[in-house]
C-alpha cells in the first residue's frame, strides 16, 4: 500500500514495533534481580516494501520475535562447572565437621584419654598396693573404651546423616528431571504455535543447572530444542518424557548404589553407581561409601591393636590376689574349647601381629607341653609348660594356658586374630577386682612379691613401644598411629577446602561472563527506554501528520466550489 494510507501503516507498524520494544525493557529492567533470568531484546525487522514509483517505498518495520541473549557455550561450561562445584562442596563440609571432632579427639578426647590410661599403670607401677590406684586404672580403662564408642558412633551417624543427603538429593534430581520434561513438551508446543517461550526456557536452564549441581548429567539439545539428559551413559529425559532415579542401600557392600529406570525401560534398573562422579551427590557417595569406610577401618585396627597388645602383656602377669591369665579388656579373638575344658583350665589368645594371625591354629596342652598345630595338622610351635602354666607366641597370637592339672589335657582352637571389624565398638573392660590387675611380674603370695611392678612397667612402655596394627607396613606407637587417621581426614579436608576455593573462584568468573553477555543492565535498558520512547513518540507523530493530509484530502472538494 503506498500514499497517505501507506504512511499511516508505516506510522501504525512503528507503534506497535516500539511498544514491543518498551515491553521487553521493562520487563528485562523487572527482572534485574531474578535468579537465572536472561535478558531478552526485541527483534526487529523491515516489513516488506512496495512495488510503485518511484520505486519500491518502505513499508514500514514488524517485530519478528524476542530473543534471548546468550552463548550457548558459556552456559554449557557454566553446567560442567557447577557439577565439580557440587562435589567439593559437599565433600567440604562433610569433611570439615569431622576434622573439627578428629582436632578435639587428638588434643583432648581418645589421643588424651590412651595416654592418661597407659601413664595410670605407672602409677600403679608406683604403688602396687594401693587399691584405689588400682580402681582408678579401671576407670580410665571405661573411659578409654567410652572414646572409641564414641568415635565409632561418629562415623555411624556421619554415615547415616549423608545416605539422608543422597537420598533426598535423588529424590530432588527426580523431581528436576519430572520438571525439564514437562517443560519441554510446553516449549515445543509453543514453538510450533510460533511463539517465543523464553521464560519456559529460562525454567529450564534452571533446572539443569540444580541437576547438575547435584550429578555429573550430561545434556543435548536436539534439533526441535528439546533438552535430552544422560546420566552415567543412561537416558535420563528423552524429548517429552524423564525416567527416575533410585537410592539402593546394599547391605553386602554397606554403601549406596544409584540406579536409574530410564524413560521407557522395562528390564530391571541399571546401576550406574560407579559412574556418578561429580555433584553432590558424587561427593556425599565418595565420602559415605569410601573415605568414612577407611577410617572406621583405621579405628578398628587401633582399637584391636590396643585391646590385643594391653592383653597379651596382662595375661602374663598375676594380681594382688595371685590371679594369672586374666584379659583386661573383653578378648578379640575366639577361643572354642574342642570338647569341655578341665576345671581350672585357662587358655587366652590375643593377636599381637594380626596381619599373621589369618588362620585358626589348633592348641593340645597337658601339665607338661603346649602344642599348636596349623589347620592340616602341622606342628607350628612345641613348648614346654611350668607346673601347668605357660606362653606361647606363635602365628601372630600370643597363647597363654594356666591351671593344667596332671593327667589333663586340653583340645582348643583359635581363631579371628585378624578381624578388626567393629573392635572400637565393641572395646569393654573385662570384670575385673582391683586386685586382679597383674601389676606383678611372678606370682604372689602373702609375704612374696607382693610389692612387684614389673608387668605394670611393661604396660606402662606400650606408651612408647612400637606395636603391629592390622594392615599397617611395619611397628609404630599408638599415638603414631592414631596420628595417621588425623593428618589423613586433615589431608582430605584441605583438599576438599582448597578445591572449592578454586572451583568457587572459576564459578564467579563464568558468572561475571554471562551476566557480561545475558545479565540485565539498568543502563542499558534505561537508554533503550529513551530511544524507544522517542521512536513511539516519532511513530504517533507520524500518524498525526498523516491525519492532517487527510484532512486536507477530504476538505479538498469543497474548497474548489
Amino acid at each position: 500500500m503506498s500514499g497517505v494510507l501507506g504512511i499511516l501503516n508505516i506510522g501504525k507498524s512503528g507503534i506497535e514495533a516500539n511498544e514491543a520494544g518498551l515491553s521487553t525493557a521493562g520487563q528485562n529492567i523487572s527482572n534485574v534481580n531474578t535468579p537465572g533470568y536472561t535478558v531478552e531484546n526485541v527483534q526487529f525487522d523491515q516489513s516488506q516494501p512496495n512495488h510503485g514509483s518511484p520505486g519500491m517505498v518502505g513499508n514500514g518495520v514488524r517485530a519478528t520475535g524476542i530473543r534471548r541473549v546468550v552463548n550457548s557455550f558459556l552456559d554449557a561450561q557454566m553446567i560442567r562447572q557447577k557439577t565439580r562445584m557440587g562435589f567439593w562442596e559437599s565433600s567440604r563440609l562433610s569433611l570439615s565437621e569431622l576434622d573439627t571432632y578428629f582436632t578435639h579427639a587428638q588434643n583432648q578426647g581418645l589421643s588424651k584419654d590412651i595416654s592418661r590410661y597407659l601413664s595410670t599403670w605407672e602409677v600403679v607401677a608406683n604403688h602396687p598396693l594401693d587399691r584405689s590406684a588400682r580402681a582408678t586404672l579401671i576407670t580410665y580403662g571405661k573411659n578409654l573404651a567410652e572414646d572409641f564408642h564414641q568415635m565409632a558412633s561418629l562415623y555411624s551417624q556421619t554415615r547415616n546423616r549423608l545416605g539422608e543427603l543422597l537420598t533426598s538429593s535423588v529424590s530432588t534430581v527426580n523431581a528436576d528431571l519430572s520438571k525439564i520434561a514437562h517443560l519441554n513438551r510446553e516449549i515445543l508446543r509453543a514453538e510450533a504455535g510460533g511463539e517465543s517461550p523464553n521464560t519456559l526456557i529460562d525454567q529450564r536452564q534452571q533446572l539443569m543447572v540444580q541437576i547438575s549441581t547435584l550429578t555429573n548429567a550430561h545434556f543435548f539439545t536436539d534439533k526441535n530444542g528439546a533438552i535430552t539428559l544422560h546420566l552415567g551413559g543412561q537416558a535420563a529425559i528423552t524429548d517429552i518424557d524423564s525416567g527416575r532415579l533410585e537410592a539402593v542401600f546394599d547391605s553386602s557392600r554397606n554403601g549406596f548404589r544409584i540406579l536409574i529406570h530410564p524413560p521407557g525401560h522395562s528390564g530391571p534398573p541399571i546401576d550406574i553407581t560407579d559412574r556418578i562422579h561429580g555433584g553432590k551427590i558424587g561427593g556425599y557417595l565418595d565420602v559415605r561409601d569410601k573415605k568414612v569406610p577407611l577410617l572406621e577401618e583405621h579405628l578398628d585396627s587401633l582399637a584391636h591393636g590396643l585391646i590385643n597388645h594391653v592383653n597379651a602383656l596382662h595375661v602374663q602377669g598375676y594380681g594382688l590376689n595371685g590371679k594369672t591369665n586374666q584379659n583386661f579388656f573383653l578378648p578379640t579373638t575366639t577361643v572354642e574349647a574342642q570338647g569341655s575344658l578341665p576345671p581350672g583350665v585357662t587358655l587366652t589368645a590375643n593377636a599381637v601381629n594380626p596381619d599373621e594371625a589369618n588362620s585358626p591354629v589348633d592348641v593340645t596342652v597337658s601339665r607338661s607341653t603346649i602344642v599348636v598345630r596349623d589347620s592340616s595338622g602341622k606342628i607350628l610351635r612345641k613348648e614346654s609348660l611350668s607346673q601347668g602354666t605357660g606362653t606361647v607366641r606363635v602365628a601372630g597370637y600370643l597363647i597363654r594356658v594356666s591351671g593344667v592339672g596332671k593327667n589333663e589335657e586340653a583340645h582348643v582352637r583359635v581363631s579371628g586374630g585378624n578381624d578388626t571389624r567393629g573392635a572400637a565398638l565393641s572395646m569393654q573392660v573385662n570384670a575385673l577386682d582391683p586386685e586382679d590387675l597383674a601389676a606383678g611380674q611372678f606370682p604372689v603370695r602373702e609375704g612374696h612379691n607382693q610389692g612387684d611392678n614389673k608387668n605394670a612397667h611393661l604396660l606402662f612402655g606400650l606408651l612408647q613401644d612400637r606395636l603391629h596394627f592390622s594392615g599397617g607396613e611395619k611397628p609404630v606407637s599408638l599415638h603414631d598411629f592414631f596420628a595417621t587417621s588425623v593428618s589423613t581426614v586433615g589431608a582430605w579436608s584441605r583438599n576438599a577446602r582448597d578445591h572449592y576455593v578454586a572451583q568457587s573462584l572459576i564459578q564467579k568468573g563464568l558468572e561475571n561472563q554471562r551476566m557480561t553477555i545475558s545479565g540485565v543492565s539498568i543502563a542499558g535498558e534505561s537508554a533503550r527506554i529513551i530511544q524507544y520512547e522517542k521512536a513511539y513518540q516519532a511513530s504517533a507523530n507520524l500518524i498525526h501528520m498523516t491525519n492532517r493530509l487527510l484532512d486536507t484530502l477530504v476538505r479538498l472538494p469543497n474548497m474548489s466550489s
